[in-house]
Parts: structure tokens; sequence; C-alpha cells
């Protein structure tokens, strides 16, 4: 009997143990999730670990810096260059907003099946035909042209590594836990990706659709007049009377055999709620109860935990 049950308790031990530890389907593997050694208990914070009044030395810097924490946990750095902020910014960043970071930049870059499988696919496959990598890539390539933005993006760079290459992954955010993956090395492009990434938030739409119906239905004349290039009470940048010197651009033919994109980009965009807008507006400081000017800015961005900006 003692022999059946010891049995018994090891092929559960055995099966409950190889269950815990291997994915199901798009479900991670839930063993190391609940490890008491590295799992999510780890990202538990101890009571009063309050960073306020705290100071933080970071070891990596070309010079000694000293980052103090405010009574809202907000980050001062105290450089004596500008490598050093860059440095210390990314650092900063990293240490707590990595899993934010990253995941914006795999979501630019089309790349969010990685993580959470092929529910992702059709959005990846999505910003990679709307050009995002591409875009990443020129843009960083003109960032890294100019010696003072490079040095930025290099020391910025270097700090959110230097968080990452002293990770345990006991100490990995809650989020790479809970999808089953480790954090990567960060490389300059992905400064280019979560600038795509704002962008396409900021600034991203597309009217042909729209456009198209409004032109079948009221013609080239009254569109014109209805949605002109230029608004009326403004100038556009290239004067008045300026001769235009293009020569006409000879556009090849298409190819027969090409028929219509079955999925083309313009079909899958996403509609923006058409009373949304960002506005901003400033107050001299003659009119201003304290005596000095206000700029206010409100972008309309989407409500977001954490949020997308990081004060510092």
């Amino acid at each position: 009997m003692n022999l059946l049950k010891a049995v018994l308790v090891t092929s559960l031990t055995l099966a409950l143990t190889f269950g815990l530890s291997r994915p199901w389907g798009s479900i991670p593997a839930v063993g190391p999730l609940l490890s008491p050694f590295t799992g999510f208990w780890q990202n538990a914070e101890s009571v009063g670990n309050s960073l306020s009044n705290r100071e933080l030395t970071i070891v990596g810097t070309r010079q000694p810096i000293t980052v103090v924490f405010d009574d809202l946990s907000v980050p001062h750095v105290f450089a004596q260059s500008d490598y050093d902020v860059y440095f210390a910014q990314g650092y900063l960043t990293a240490r707590d907003r990595l899993w934010q970071m990253e995941f914006q930049t795999h979501a630019a870059a089309g790349r969010l099946a990685e993580v959470v499988g092929e529910r992702a696919l059709e959005f990846d496959r999505f910003n990679r035909r709307l050009g995002m990598g591409y875009g990443a890539e020129q843009s960083i390539r003109a960032m890294m042209a100019d010696p003072k933005s490079r040095e930025s993006i290099d020391a910025y760079t270097a700090g959110i590594n230097a968080w990452i290459g002293q990770l345990k992954p006991a100490q990995y955010p809650v989020e790479y836990k809970l999808l089953g993956y480790a954090p990567e090395p960060w490389v300059p492009i992905k400064c280019a990706y979560l600038l795509k990434q704002l962008t396409s938030t900021l600034a991203s739409g597309a009217d042909d659709l729209l456009m198209t119906n409004v032109l079948q239905k009221y013609g080239p004349a009254l569109t014109a007049d209805l949605f002109p290039n230029y608004p009326a009470a403004e100038d556009p940048i290239i004067p008045v009377g300026t001769k235009w010197g293009f020569l006409p651009l000879e556009l090849p033919a298409s190819p027969e055999l090409i028929g219509p994109i079955r999925d083309p980009v313009t079909l899958t965009w996403p509609r923006h709620d058409a009373g949304i807008g960002s506005n901003n507006w400033a107050v001299g400081p003659q009119k201003s109860a304290t005596g000095y000017p206000i700029l206010a800015n409100d972008p309309h961005l989407t409500l977001s935990l954490p949020s997308i900006w990081y004060q510092i």
C-alpha cells in the first residue's frame, strides 16, 4: 500500500511538473510564473519601499552622477555631461517602463505575434504594409548622421542596456513573466520605432475611401471647394507667384496581370472618431492670476496605464 501511494504521489508530481513547465496553446507555461523564487511573488514591493528623498547612483556613466527622487518619486538627474544625462534617462526609463518600451517597439515593428501569438498576425501585417519599419530605418539613419543626435541615442541605448544587463529572471517586470519571455537588448533603431509608434498614434489616418465617395457624389469642382489644398486664410510657405519648374513624371503602365489588392492598407485602417482633435493655448503673464505665462497642451491621447509620458 505504501509503495502504491509513493508511486501515485511521484506520478502526480511528475505530471504536475510537466504540465506547469510547458505552454498550452497560446497560454504560456504557468510554472515559472508561480515559482516562489523567480515568479510574480518576487515583484511584490516591500512596505515603505518609497523612492522619496532617496538618492540613486548609477554605474556605467562617464562621470559620477546622482539621481534624487522627490516626494512624487519623480527622478531628478544631476550630471556633468549630456552623455551621462541621456544614459541616466535610458536607465531610469527602463527601470520603470521596460516592458512598455519594448512592447511598443514590437508593435511598431510588426513583431507582436512573437509575444502574444497568432492573434496579432493581422496587426503585425498591417504595420509592416504601412511601412513602419522602413520609416524607422530612414529616421534612425538621419538621426545617427548628426553627431549630437548620435551621442544622445547611443547614451540612451547604453543606459537601457545597463539596466537590462543587471536584471535577473526574478527581477523581470511581471508582464514578461505573465507572457513567458525575457527582455532583449535595446538597439538604436528601437528609438525610431518608439517615434513611429507615437507618430502613428497622433497622425495616422486614411481618407481615400471617404474622399472617393465625396468626389463621386459631388464632383471635382465642389470637392475642391469643400476640401482645398490650403486653407483660405493661410498662405503656403512658398511665396505666391513662384514659378513651378517641375518636369512631368513618367509613370510606368500597370502590368495587366496584376489585379486589385485583396486587403489593401486603406481598407483595414482603423477609423478615427470624427470629434477628436488636439488643442493647445497660451495665456500671457498680464492675464494670468499668478503673473506668469501659462502654456497648456491637450493631445487627446488614449488613456493608458502606464501613461505614455515619463516625467524626469
